[in-house]
This record gives structure tokens, C-alpha cells and sequence, in this order.
């Protein structure tokens, strides 16, 4: 599995970074998570400072080779992905796809748009709470009965721009009941199905489908 951590307030990606840690090594993590040494962590490092070069990869990718040590999953930490240049992302593809249950990676960027949609197709998103705070007031037309949602979906597909906001929000909302559910311990796998739907719909809305029909299905999908 590969998460990528959004946003841009370094506690709050701590606050992100130690969530995961305590789902994937299944116990609490009281260490400082940008200090701690552990030798199931690998960090991505480059000598320069402005981009992540496919040299850096390779490197980073002969680390992961390996099985854990001691932990249940090794992690392969990349900060700063919006740093790697598209050949070192084109390079990466492979490794995260084939990821075992054994090893996991987690990118941190402060923007997503500077990243390959084929690499963002394989990451899992987080968005940390700085990101959260920007976004409009999460409008749920999805607990609404049929007709309501449908009226409103009518509305709110007239513009695109309008249609990705209420998809992204919906998104942002799902990520949040997500990292509440990991906390407690419960199985997640219908919000990672939920979450899906709802990056397919998006995909949909940007390649210029029908907007209101794909609201009015990903509705019907996510009550059912």
C-alpha cells in the first residue's frame, strides 16, 4: 500500500505520519516520528535540495529489497515527492505497485498537482487538518433522501468547477471518518471502496463526462 500525506504544516503531518505508523506496525508510536530510529524505516535522501533525481530512486529501491527487521511492515518515506522529477516518479511506478504486505510507502507533499496522475493513481490519500481548514463547509447531499439529493446534484452539476468541489469535499469528509475508524480499530474497507467511487467520479467529471449522471450514480453506489 502507498499513502500520500497532503498538506503543509509540518505537525500535522506528524499527527498523519503517526496514525499510519500505528495501523501498520499495529501498536502505539510514542517516538518522535521524524527522529526515530528504526531500521524498518527508509528514508529517501537526495543531495540536492531542489529535486529528486531517478539516481536517488534507484538507491532508495535497493533499500526495500529487503524484509523487515523487526516491525511487521517496513516503510519507505519519501518527503517532499513534489520534488521528484517525472523520470524518477516514472521509475518509482513499478515499486509501488508491486508493494507487499510486507512493505508499505508514504509520500508527503505540499501539492499534489506537482505529481504524475499515474503515480497519484497508486497512493492513497491523507489529507492532514491544515488542508482540511481550507476547504468549503462539507454540504453531505449523500444523507439526504433521493429526490432532495437529486434536486441538489441538478443544481450543483451545471458547473464543473462546482461539481469537483462537492467530489473533492466529499473525499476530504470519507479520509477524515477513515483516520477515526483506523483509531478505534474497525474494519475500513467499505470507506477505501467509498473513497474509490469517489475518485473514479472525479476522473469522470475531468474527462468531461456527464456530470450530473455521474453524481446521480455515485449517489445510488454510495447508498445503497
Amino acid at each position: 500500500m502507498t499513502y500520500l500525506i497532503v498538506g503543509n504544516n509540518e505537525g500535522n503531518i506528524k499527527e498523519g505520519f503517526k496514525i499510519l505508523l500505528n495501523r501498520l506496525w499495529q501498536r502505539d508510536i510514542n517516538e518522535d516520528i521524524f527522529s526515530m530510529k528504526n531500521p524498518d524505516i527508509h528514508i529517501l535522501l537526495s543531495n540536492n535540495i531542489k529535486s529528486i533525481g531517478i539516481e536517488d530512486v534507484k538507491e532508495f529501491q535497493k533499500e526495500m529489497m529487503y524484509t523487515p527487521f523487526k516491525e511487521k511492515v517496513q516503510i519507505g518515506v519519501i518527503f517532499n515527492s513534489e520534488k521528484l522529477t517525472p523520470q524518477a516518479q516514472n521509475s518509482l511506478l513499478k515499486t509501488l505497485e508491486e508493494s507487499t504486505d510486507t512493505t508499505a510507502y508514504i509520500l508527503t507533499t505540499s501539492n499534489e498537482k506537482n505529481l504524475l496522475p499515474t503515480v497519484l493513481s497508486r497512493c492513497f490519500k491523507v489529507y492532514t487538518k491544515d488542508e482540511r481548514e481550507v476547504q468549503l463547509e462539507y454540504d453531505n447531499i449523500f444523507e439526504l433522501d433521493l429526490l432532495q439529493a437529486f434536486e441538489r446534484i441538478e443544481g450543483i452539476s451545471k458547473e464543473r468547477d462546482d461539481t469537483l468541489l462537492l467530489l473533492k469535499n466529499l473525499e476530504l469528509h470519507l479520509q477524515k471518518s477513515l483516520e477515526s475508524k483506523i483509531g478505534e480499530g474497525v474494519d475500513v474497507k467499505k470507506i477505501y471502496d467509498d473513497i474509490g467511487k469517489v475518485v473514479n467520479a472525479k476522473k469522470k467529471v475531468e474527462a468531461n463526462g456527464n456530470r450530473r449522471l455521474v453524481l446521480e450514480s455515485l449517489y445510488l453506489d454510495l447508498t445503497r
